[in-house]
C-alpha cells in the first residue's frame, strides 16, 4: 500500500519557561505494514527558522521507520528556544498513523499546558 507522504506542522508554538523538550510521540496502527516517519525542530526565536538537533538521530533531520503495531518517540532539546519553536513531521497521509506533539519538562517529562498538539491539531502544509 502506497500511501501519499504529507508534512505537517504545529505552527509556531511559544515555550513556556519549564517546558526543555518538544516530544513526538507516533504510534502505527497498521497490522501489516511500517512507515517511515521524518521529524524536524525549528527555532523560530529570531524571526527566521533555526533547525535543532532531533533525537534519536542526533541530527536535524531524523527519520526513523515506525513497525506495525509498533509505537515511537522523536525528541529536540528547546530549552535554549528564547521565545518560539515548531515541528515538523513528514509522514503517510494514514488514518492508522497517529503523531502528537508535547512539550515536557526536564526530568518527569510532565507534559506542559498549551504546549501540546494532538494530530487532529496539526496543520498540512503543501
Amino acid at each position: 500500500m502506497n500511501a501519499k507522504r504529507v508534512t505537517l506542522s504545529t505552527g509556531i508554538l511559544r515555550r513556556p519557561k519549564k517546558t526543555k523538550f518538544a516530544l513526538v510521540d507516533v504510534v502505527n496502527f497498521n497490522k501489516k505494514c511500517s512507515r517511515r516517519v521524518t521529524v524536524q525542530v525549528f527555532d523560530w526565536s529570531t524571526g527566521s527558522p533555526i533547525p535543532l538537533k532531533v533525537s534519536p538521530c542526533n541530527t536535524k533531520k531524523c527519520t526513523i521507520t515506525v513497525a506495525s503495531n509498533k509505537s515511537i518517540f522523536f525528541f529536540a532539546d528547546v530549552s535554549k528556544v528564547r521565545f518560539k519553536y515548531e515541528v515538523r513531521i513528514t509522514q503517510h497521509h494514514d488514518r492508522k498513523l497517529v503523531t502528537n506533539v508535547t512539550g515536557v519538562t526536564n526530568a518527569s517529562f510532565t507534559p506542559q499546558e498549551g504546549d501540546t498538539v494532538l494530530q487532529r491539531s496539526l496543520i498540512r502544509i503543501k
